[in-house]
C-alpha cells in the first residue's frame, strides 16, 4: 500500500473495521478485523515507494469477504449506499449473491453471501458440458442481475433506518487472481497445493478451484493479464495471501510437491508461477 491514510478511512470509516497498528522493523502496518472477531481479515503495510504495476500485471483481481447470511449482506449493501461508497457491479451467481467495489488504491473487493449448499449448481458438470459442446450459454445462470428488492426485504424495520456494514462480521471466502498463463496456474494450484478444479473454462480465460466441495476458494483469470508481467516484490497491491490446511500431514505433502517452499513460523511459504506469495499455515490452537 502506498498510503495508509485513505485506506484506513475507507476500511474503518466506511466498512466499519477496527485497526491495530504495528510498526515493527520500520514498517507501518495495520491489521484490520471486525468487532468481536479475533482474527484479522486484512493486513495493510505502507510502502510509499511501492511500484505501481503495469496494466497486464499478475496479482489481485479481488478478494472476497463472505458474510454469514443474506440479512448481513442486505444490511451491508444499505449501509454502504448511505455512506456513498461507489460500487462497480452487483451479481447473482446462483450459488451466491455479490456486491463488487474497490478500495482507495483500486484493490478489487467482492462482498457476498452464499445460498444454501443444497441449492448450488454443480460447477464441475457445467464445466464438462461446456468443454464437450462449446456452449458458453450453459454458464449464463451464474451471472444474473442481483434482485435488490428481494435482498433488501431481508432487513428488519430497525435495520432499515440504521443499517450497519457487516453486522455479523465476515471472513475471506475466496481470492481471485490475475495470472499470466491459465494452464500453468491451474496445474500449480491443483497439483502442488492440492485444490480441486471446480470449473475450468479456457474459452473465457478463467478457472475456479476449491477444497471440500466449496464452489471456489480460488479464482484465476487472464482477462487482462495473458502473457503479461509477473508479480514483482514491492508491487503495490497483493503482497501475499494465507491458506490454512487441516493438519501437519497435509502441510508435509505440499512441501514434498513444492521443493522450493520455505519454512515460515511452523508453516510454509510458496510462490505460484507468477511469483505471488502464499503462506500455508496450520489452524491456530486456542487456549481456554
Amino acid at each position: 500500500m502506498r498510503d495508509l491514510r485513505p485506506l484506513l478511512e475507507f476500511y474503518v470509516d466506511k466498512l466499519g473495521m477496527t485497526g491495530k497498528r504495528d510498526e515493527r522493523q520500520g514498517q507501518r502496518r495495520v491489521d484490520l478485523r471486525f468487532v468481536g472477531h479475533p482474527e484479522p481479515l486484512l493486513s495493510l503495510i505502507e510502502d510509499p515507494n511501492a511500484r505501481i504495476p503495469p496494466p497486464d500485471f499478475a496479482g489481485l483481481y479481488h478478494y472476497a469477504a463472505l458474510v454469514p447470511d443474506r440479512s448481513s449482506l442486505a444490511s451491508t449493501l444499505s449501509a454502504l449506499v448511505k455512506s456513498k461508497v461507489s460500487f462497480e457491479g452487483f451479481a447473482d451467481h446462483q450459488v451466491s449473491e455479490s456486491l463488487y467495489l474497490h478500495d482507495a488504491e483500486h484493490n478489487g473487493i467482492e462482498i457476498y453471501a452464499d445460498r444454501p449448499r443444497d441449492k448450488w449448481m454443480d460447477w464441475r458438470k457445467i464445466s464438462a458440458k461446456v468443454a464437450e459442446t462449446g456452449d458458453l450459454s450453459l454458464m449464463s445462470p451464474m451471472s444474473q442481475p442481483l434482485d435488490y428488492q428481494s435482498l433488501l426485504s431481508e432487513l428488519k424495520a430497525d435495520s432499515r433506518s440504521s443499517p450497519r456494514p457487516f453486522p455479523s462480521g465476515a471472513r475471506i471466502g475466496h481470492v481471485h487472481l490475475r495470472v499470466t498463463d491459465l494452464r500453468r496456474s491451474v496445474r500449480f494450484y491443483n497439483e502442488v497445493l492440492g485444490l480441486e478444479i471446480m470449473m475450468d473454462v479456457p474459452q473465457i480465460g478463467a478457472a475456479f478451484l476449491s477444497a471440500g466441495g466449496y464452489h471456489h476458494h480460488l479464482g484465476l483469470n487472464t482477462w487482462q493479464s495473458a502473457d503479461g508481467a509477473p508479480h514483482e516484490e514491492r508491487d503495490a497491491g497483493l503482497d501475499e495471501f494465507s491458506v490454512t490446511v487441516p493438519d501437519e500431514a497435509t502441510l508435509r505433502e505440499i512441501q514434498k510437491r513444492a521443493p522450493s517452499a520455505e519454512t515460515k513460523d511452523g508453516g510454509l511459504l510458496v510462490r505460484d508461477p507468477d511469483g505471488i506469495r502464499i503462506s500455508i499455515t496450520l489452524p491456530r490452537v486456542r487456549l481456554a
